[in-house]
């Protein structure tokens, strides 16, 4: 039953690429498969018979050994061919060079005779056949060029698209398989100086097992993909490097046989269990190590660092996933950390109605208390681009108390947080898990590529917070229909009342007292209702020549507490003064308030556009207001505030076509400036 089973391996070898051939229409490379099979083939025939006639076992293994020789130039060939675009013409000279030497092992089996090479004093008893010292050498060649073929087969797995791979990679497996288990078979002669024939049965396996992959792959998946090779040297290959090991492995071995005598192996076998187990926990405590390990079978089996499309599902996945702002926050930075190999890092975004970008997050890195100024140069010039930024380079765009700041918690880049030509916020991205990682173009254009994706999350955000808050002022204009309508219910008899009351004054004191009391209830429910109501649009304003200056005095007398310096020039404007006076009475109560009844500033001028100034002397707005939102309905820090003075403001200020800036400085206090259109 063993001897069907290997020769049905050879027959297999044997018949499929005749149907390869044919399938492809005589193709080159499906020729050069041919004589690599059959080839292959005969050297297994070749073990098959020196098994089975013990008498005769040097001759066989002599053709064997010249058939392995001519294995060498076919499948390196056969490397050169299978699924490339290639052209003998284009060789390189290195190709030509290796090409010419792999005929040499061939060469030497046929110049010697088979003494030369094998003998076996009683193989019938155990079947080894011993080495000459020619024959060690000639298997050290074979090896050598069936580890180029293996190399040749990643090479082409490597420069394969993505589509592509998916169609070749079990055809260049089992390539590999058949090319490997060869390889290991021939390694005896390297270790014990002998080839023990008792390991045929498991190379003709593996090959049978090569073969498997490679049909499997030629019939369910094409076999017409035609992949350009880089003509480019590749200086860091798996291949080069599992060899290197191999033959490293080997000669321990070999010393530690001659050391410990036929008791190695169990010394080994412990030793390799040992190694297995510390590997295996290293790489998976260690995330520097599953970094480079993970870089390393991408960059070297798959040709690039990132697979794009793989990395951008995941990415979409994490932030879709995240329930709240703040969560989507923390995936973004966790993600860039994972995905870069990155201790930490921080997201820096603008403020509503700031001219700064202020952190609103941190992941495994020390806050930071810094902002970044939309006007700086650095921001509008180098983020604006759209561009990662090194700091470990002289960047001499960041101002200096910043790039202090980033360097002593060793942020290493920088990169823009883009929706369309919108700067949306910045990221800070810490030190490499890995030291000695270098970062290159493919790197950096997948940070933008990303950043991107969370230029667009961030804004979405934002729109969906401003419609959450539209939609709250619908809820609250229809909560207020009710509330007003209460209000007129009790306005209306409490003004019966004040009037009816004068029938009964029978004390002076009690009249008196009892109307005052209800004359200021029915103020503050009508001033509540013209509050709530009166937020006028454009085609309601009345507007006319208002001086701008002199209305900023007039309207200081209407606060008896207010102890304001107004200084500059007359100014005239285009606007309804009823408005506008609400505007200052809300600024000028808030600089002292703000200012815990100091003085303020107030500043009329026109630098190219009328402006008022209100400058308070407080602890200035503290950073949450300014990032949540200033002039945001119903928010406020006060604590008998109702938040709807600055609304209120700004919808005026809106109205007349104008805006409201605002200039924070922490300790100091905060400039209010309004611009209107000149009359």
């Amino acid at each position: 039953m063993q001897s069907v089973m290997q020769w049905s391996v050879v027959i297999v070898l044997v018949v499929y690429p005749v149907c390869t051939l044919f399938r492809k229409g005589g193709a080159k490379s499906a020729l050069v498969m041919l004589l690599a099979f059959w080839t292959t083939a005969a050297v297994g025939a070749m073990d098959i018979w020196a098994i089975g006639r013990p008498d005769e076992v040097v001759r066989y293994k002599y053709y064997a050994m010249v058939f392995g020789g001519l294995m060498c130039p076919l499948w390196v060939v056969f490397s050169l061919l299978y699924a490339r675009a290639f052209s003998f013409r284009e060789m390189s000279a290195a190709q030509m060079v290796i090409l010419c030497l792999s005929v040499v092992p061939v060469a030497v089996a046929l110049a010697f005779p088979a003494s030369s090479f094998f003998y076996s004093p009683d193989f019938r008893m155990e079947q080894v056949v011993f080495l000459e010292p020619l024959a060690f050498f000639f298997y050290l060649q074979v090896m050598l060029f069936l580890g180029i073929a293996l190399f040749n087969m990643e090479a082409t797995v490597a420069n394969a698209l993505h589509g592509q791979k998916w169609k070749i990679k079990f055809a260049v497996v089992g390539a590999g398989t058949i090319i490997g288990a060869h390889l290991l078979f021939f390694s005896q002669s390297l270790l014990f100086r002998a080839l023990d024939m008792g390991f045929v049965p498991v190379r003709l396996a593996a090959t049978l097992l090569g073969v498997g992959l490679l049909a499997y792959s030629e019939f369910t998946r094409g076999v017409g993909e035609r992949i350009v090779i880089s003509r480019q040297l590749a200086y860091h290959s798996f291949v080069l490097f599992f060899c290197g090991v191999f033959l490293v492995v080997l000669g321990l071995v070999g010393e530690g046989i001659k050391v410990f005598g036929q008791d190695f192996n169990k010394y080994l076998f412990a030793i390799v269990c040992f190694s297995v187990i510390i590997g295996l926990i290293l790489v998976t405590l260690s995330e520097n190590v599953r970094r480079k390990l993970k870089l390393a079978i991408q960059k070297h089996f798959y040709g690039e660092k990132y697979d794009y499309r793989i990395q951008w599902e995941d990415f979409t996945r994490l932030i879709s996933e995240a329930a709240t702002s703040d969560g989507i926050y923390r995936t973004i930075l966790h993600a860039y950390c994972e995905m870069f190999g990155i201790v930490g890092g921080g997201l820096f975004l603008k403020a509503r109605h700031d001219e700064e970008f202020y952190p609103v997050k941190f992941h495994e890195i020390d806050a930071m208390d810094f902002s970044f100024r939309a006007d700086s140069t650095f921001v509008r010039e180098v983020m604006g681009n759209g561009k990662v930024v090194d700091v470990r380079d002289d960047v001499d765009l960041i101002d200096e108390d910043v790039l202090l700041a980033m360097r002593s918690r060793e942020v290493r880049f920088v990169l823009p947080v883009l929706s369309g030509d919108n700067l949306e916020g910045i990221i800070l991205l810490g030190p490499p898990i890995n030291p000695a990682e270098s970062y290159d173009a493919e790197d950096f254009e997948l940070m933008i590529a990303l950043s991107r994706q969370v230029g667009v999350a961030i804004k979405n955000i934002r729109l969906g917070d401003e419609l959450a808050q539209e939609r709250e002022m619908e809820n609250v204009g229809k909560m207020a229909t009710f509330v007003l309508h209460d209000l007129k219910n009790q306005v209306y008899p409490l003004s019966l009342l004040l009037e009816n009351s004068k029938e009964y004054i029978n004390e002076p004191s009690f009249q008196k007292d009892m109307l005052d009391s209800l004359a200021n209830i029915t103020m503050r429910m009508k001033d509540l209702i013209r509050q709530l109501t009166n937020l006028p649009a454009r085609d309601q304003l009345k507007k006319g020549k208002v001086d701008l200056l002199a209305l900023a005095r007039e309207t200081v007398g209407l606060l008896p507490d207010a102890k304001a310096t107004i200084s500059g020039d007359p100014v005239l404007i285009y606007g309804d003064k009823g408005e506008l006076q609400k505007v200052l009475i809300n600024l000028y109560m808030n600089a002292m308030e703000a200012g815990q009844g100091k003085p303020f500033d107030v500043y009329v001028g026109d630098n190219g556009e009328p402006c008022l100034t209100v400058k308070d002397y407080g602890g200035g707005i503290d950073s949450n207001v300014l990032r949540e939102g200033l002039f945001l309905p119903f928010f406020t820090t006060k604590e008998n505030g109702m938040g709807i003075g600055l609304y209120q403001s700004r919808q005026i200020v809106d109205a007349h076509e104008g805006r409201i800036d605002v200039v924070n400085s922490p300790g100091e206090g905060a400039t209010f400036s309004v611009y209107v259109p000149r009359y």
